[in-house]
């Protein structure tokens, strides 16, 4: 996978249109500016990897525009897709407490710029601004329930009910609506990662895709999805699931 440069950054973190959703929203001037002089920055085409899986970890990653896809490589060598990181999140939070190697690699899904900062002024910045602490742990105990939740999808709801969640959370995220109630949506992943996040090989998705187009749910074609109903893909859902 090809990776950018690392580039000095030319722009500041006051003017991030991202700021106001991530955890530098409660950062006075000074402290931005102090995380301005350690700030790199990444700037990625579709495909380039952010950072790889055993690179050494080297700094804290805040997507500033775009959607960078978080991936692991299993025992075996295969990759599975853990998610999706957009404008506001952050990634190599590990960095803070110990050095070490990433255990994921982060790859842009689509263009994509992400900030790169000195963990050692990310601690200061916490150890001195109470309210940028709280929100960081708020943050990673939100993190670790919605890994939780997936996991309890995953044991409990069919293959089917799991990739319509995960195409509901696509639609609201990169989906266009409609006014007759219909929603377009390009696909930012292959179906060969939405396989991965549903946990289901890549043969068993086809097969649930065309169920979906037979009852009407949804159409495919290539990564352009049209849904004929949102409010009917939402009940396609059940709301005990």
């Amino acid at each position: 996978m090809r990776k950018r440069n690392v580039m000095p950054s030319t722009d500041s973190c006051r003017t991030c249109a991202s700021r106001l959703r991530s955890n530098w929203r409660s950062l006075s001037e000074v402290e931005l500016q102090r995380l301005d002089r350690t700030r790199r920055v990444v700037r990625c085409d579709t495909g380039e990897a952010v950072f790889e899986q055993g690179d050494p970890s080297l700094g804290i990653y805040c997507v500033r525009s775009g959607a960078v896809a978080v991936r692991k490589l299993d025992a075996e060598g295969n990759t599975v897709t853990l998610g999706l990181s957009y404008p506001g999140d952050l990634l190599g939070q590990a960095s803070l407490v110990e050095e070490g190697e990433h255990r994921t690699s982060a790859d842009a899904v689509v263009p994509s710029t992400v900030c790169v900062l000195d963990p050692r002024a990310v601690s200061d910045t916490l150890v001195r601004n109470p309210a940028m602490a709280r929100d960081t742990l708020r943050r990673t105990v939100a993190e670790l329930e919605l890994a939780q939740d997936a996991l309890v999808r995953a044991a409990t709801l069919p293959p089917r009910d799991r990739f319509v969640r995960l195409l509901l959370d696509l639609l609201q995220r990169h989906g266009e609506t409609c006014a007759d109630g219909s929603c377009r949506l390009e696909l930012p992943l292959s179906r060969r990662d939405l396989a991965s996040m549903v946990g289901v090989r890549h043969e068993t998705l086809s097969r649930i895709i065309a169920r979906l187009e037979a009852d009407g749910l949804v159409r495919f074609s290539g990564r352009r999805v049209s849904v004929p109903s949102y409010r009917r893909l939402v009940a396609a859902v059940p709301r005990t699931a």
